[in-house]
């Protein structure tokens, strides 16, 4: 039994003595496995981050719709209200502007927004949108077709004769 012990001593002594820290190798590969972890949740959260920034767009050109509605039908100054996308003089702004079309407004009484995600319009989207006054009826029925140049994705602001903005 003596014999027995002093045996499974010099195992273990044995044992712990070649397992004192980490090969090189097995340290590369832990680091090699961190790296890719990161390097995929970096990728994740990009993407993820410009999901967001589109969305928040499209949310800017929507408020910016409630907004020019909301002043026509308060009647503000008297005048339609209504909002103009890139115009020429704003290439990359949204233009809230007073009066019939953007053309005729007071160019003193635009209010720019610009835009802070990169996005185009379909051909078939309107240049500006005008909502009556008292009435809040819009000029234009039909969809507003944002394109996300980054991804590769759109998202459609419907608008009807009555004003009714959804997207």
């Amino acid at each position: 039994m003596a014999l027995l012990k002093i045996s499974t001593r010099s195992m273990s002594t044995m044992s712990s003595a070649r397992s004192r820290g980490f090969t090189l190798t097995e340290m590369l590969v832990v680091i090699g496995i961190i790296v890719m972890f990161i390097g995929v949740s970096l990728f994740i959260d990009m993407n993820n981050f410009r999901g967001n920034a589109f969305r928040g767009e499209r949310a800017i050109l929507v408020t910016l719709l409630q907004t020019a509605r909301a002043d026509s039908l308060n009647n503000i100054d008297q005048e339609p209200h209504g909002i103009a996308l890139f115009p020429s003089d704003h290439p990359n702004s949204y233009v809230l502007f007073e009066g019939s079309n953007y053309a005729a407004s007071d160019p003193s009484l635009r209010e720019p927004t610009d835009a802070q995600y990169p996005v185009t319009f379909t051909p078939a989207s309107p240049s500006e949108v005008v909502f009556s006054q008292l009435s809040g009826n819009a000029n234009y029925d039909g969809d507003i077709v944002m394109n996300d140049t980054e991804r590769g994705l759109s998202a459609t602001i419907s608008i009807n004769r009555e004003g009714r903005i959804s997207w």
